[in-house]
């Protein structure tokens, strides 16, 4: 599938493939498990294969994608062990990231959270399923920064961040997914962090986790 209908502009072209790749992973375009070849990504973009080398290295960095051992590269997938691993230390992590969060906003970044909510709620309504992914995203991205620890974003992003590229394929593209519930389930987090309650925070986040984890286990219950 055609990452993009127009040719990229020869300025940071890394950074510009980079973020084609990424947005096209985390949008559905671009399926988990899906082989990515260089010499296809330079011809569809207009841009070198170098760019494109150094640009996938990048998103191999970030867990975007994966090395084989035969060097072909393809979109992260994870098999259930693997899943049930990034949630174990998501748990603790992104807890302990939403408890700071709580501890430390500030009533600009409270309403930054809310207006990221409500783009959320509203991409659910329209079942605008992956806007959704992106604004939940944006959203959860914007707590880690609230927590103020540079260490503890940059895991978070490189942890998280192929997580969703997963969701927005394996898990909320699926019929029957209820946007606006997950939407929804983020309420009582950012109450908690609005009226910086690092408790609350954390006992909202460990009962979201808990069906956020349902969701993406889901996926493999599903007959094939």
């Amino acid at each position: 599938m055609p990452l993009v209908s127009e040719k990229l502009a020869p300025v940071t072209l890394r950074q510009q493939v980079a973020d084609r790749v990424r947005n096209a992973i985390l949008s559905g375009a671009l399926h988990p498990g899906e082989r990515l070849v260089e010499r296809k990504i330079s011809t569809e973009l207009g841009t070198s294969l170098t760019a494109v080398r150094e640009a996938l290295i990048q998103l191999e960095t970030e867990g975007f994608i994966r090395k084989k051992t035969n060097t072909n590269t393809f979109v992260s997938d994870f098999s259930r062990s693997e899943l049930e691993g990034v949630f174990a230390v998501r748990r603790l992590l992104e807890g302990y990231a939403f408890e700071e969060a709580a501890r430390r906003a500030t009533a600009a970044e409270c309403d930054k959270l809310q207006d990221l909510f409500a783009q959320t709620v509203e991409a659910a309504r329209r079942e605008d399923r992956q806007s959704y992914i992106r604004r939940d995203l944006l959203w959860h991205d914007a707590v880690w920064q609230t927590a103020r620890n540079e260490c503890l974003l940059e895991s978070l992003r490189r942890i998280i961040y192929p997580l969703f590229g997963f969701s927005a394929i394996r898990v909320a593209s699926q019929p029957g997914f209820d946007l606006l519930a997950d939407a929804q389930s983020h309420d009582p987090l950012l109450k908690a962090i609005r009226q910086n309650e690092p408790a609350a925070a954390r006992r909202a986040f460990d009962e979201a986790m808990e069906a956020w984890k349902a969701d993406a286990l889901s996926y493999f219950s599903r007959p094939v």
